[in-house]
């Protein structure tokens, strides 16, 4: 889930939890905020770069890094070891929740938004929707969703190739790509995507041995 996903759904949790219980709204807050703290660190440690600007969109691009590196306070013995501390300090209970329930609504959102790119690509016939080749690798792009909250329908996923996706990411600021309204792509990446086949040594006869289909 995103960054504004969590912190909606965390404020809400922290004011139903201040109301009904009269304690523990702001430490259950920080929990399910400040766990992504982990991806920022990594990423200021390895590009020597103080700017979450760019490490957000370091992290939302194409092929942003999801490694134990990334996610060291989402692991499960970072959670087990906040939640054995809060059994012994009180103060940390509500900070352990809110770090568990970050970690539960990820998991869970992979899950609805991997099945939904699986159906998306068998819509569109694992073959780009941007330039028509099937070679290569297929993805299911999420082109748009709600400004809050995630959204799994289908109109909303697309299946491009890999340079017609790294162009969609590349151009998303601006450009609500979707399924019906993608004139950007049809122009922009045919050119791309030649280049690239050429640096690649790419023929017709090859794109037939090649044509792959993941998801």
């Amino acid at each position: 889930m995103r960054v504004r996903d969590h912190v909606a759904v965390s404020t809400v949790g922290a004011v139903l939890q201040r109301h009904l219980l009269g304690h523990g709204g702001i430490g259950f807050w920080a929990g399910g905020v400040l766990i992504d703290a982990d991806h920022y660190l990594w990423y200021f440690t390895t590009h020597r770069r103080l700017d979450p600007v760019a490490a957000v969109r370091f992290f939302n691009g194409p092929d942003g890094p999801e490694h134990s590196a990334t996610r060291v306070l989402h692991s499960p013995v970072s959670l087990l070891l906040v939640g054995l501390l809060g059994v012994r300090t009180r103060r940390l209970r509500p900070i352990a929740a809110g770090m568990c329930l970050h970690v539960a609504l990820d998991a869970a959102h992979r899950a609805r938004l991997a099945a939904s790119r699986d159906a998306a690509l068998a819509r569109d016939s694992g073959r780009c929707q941007a330039c028509g080749t099937s070679a290569g690798q297929i993805r299911a792009h999420l082109a748009r969703q709600p400004w809050l909250g995630p959204s799994y329908r289908l109109e909303n996923l697309i299946s491009l190739c890999e340079p017609c996706h790294a162009a969609a990411h590349a151009r998303r600021v601006g450009h609500p790509a979707s399924v019906l309204g993608i004139a950007w792509l049809d122009q922009a990446l045919p050119v791309l995507s030649d280049l690239v086949r050429r640096q690649r040594g790419w023929s017709p006869a090859r794109q037939e041995e090649s044509a792959t289909w993941t998801s």
